[in-house]
C-alpha cells in the first residue's frame, strides 16, 4: 500500500469508474469523481454502472463523459450468486456458472475495445470488485482493498464504518 500521494499517470486518456450502486453511493462519489476530472481535464470519464445512472446522467453537465451499463454481476450490479445446487434451482440470484454468462463476455469484451487507460474502483471493498476491474484490461487498475480481496496495481484499504 501507498502511503505517499502518488503522480498523475501519464498518458491517460480514458478512465474507467467502477460505482454501481444506489443514488446516494453515486452523490458520495461525486467529489472523486470531480477530482479526477481535475486531474485528468483531457481524459474522458465513463462510469461503469447501472441503467438509472445512464437516464439519469444524460444531458447533465458533469464530470461523467459517458456511462456504461454494467449487465447482471453479482456482487458488482447485482446482490452476490448462490450456487446453484440440485435442490436450489437457477435464477437470477442462483447461476451454474458466472464465467460462462453470454452477456457478461459480451460486456467484457466489449471493454477490452475500450482500451482504457485506467480504471478505477470505488465500489466497496474489492471482494467482487476488485476481478471484476481487472478483467477490463486496463493498463492501470487502482482502487479499495479488504483484506480478502486481490490486490489492484495500486489500492488503499478500505475500512467500512
Amino acid at each position: 500500500m501507498m502511503r505517499s500521494r502518488c503522480k498523475r499517470v501519464p498518458g491517460v486518456r480514458r478512465i474507467a469508474v467502477l460505482r454501481a450502486n444506489a443514488l446516494g453511493d453515486f452523490i458520495f462519489a461525486l467529489p472523486a469523481l470531480e477530482a479526477l476530472r481535475a486531474a485528468y481535464p483531457q481524459a474522458e470519464i465513463v462510469l461503469l454502472a447501472k441503467k438509472w445512472h445512464a437516464t439519469f446522467l444524460q444531458g447533465r453537465p458533469g464530470p461523467v463523459d459517458r456511462v456504461v451499463v454494467v449487465p447482471p454481476y453479482p456482487g458488482v450490479s447485482e446482490e452476490p450468486a448462490t450456487p446453484c445446487t440440485p435442490c436450489t434451482p437457477c435464477t437470477p440470484r442462483t447461476r451454474h456458472s458466472l464465467e460462462c454468462s453470454a452477456e457478461i463476455e459480451q460486456f467484457f469484451e466489449a471493454m477490452a475495445q475500450e482500451r482504457f487507460d485506467l480504471a478505477i474502483q470505488i465500489h466497496g471493498g474489492g471482494r467482487y470488485s476488485n476481478p471484476f476491474l481487472l478483467r477490463l484490461g486496463a493498463r492501470m487498475n487502482v482502487g479499495l482493498k479488504t483484506p480478502d480481496a486481490v490486490p489492484l496495481d495500486r489500492w488503499v484499504s478500505y475500512i467500512y464504518y
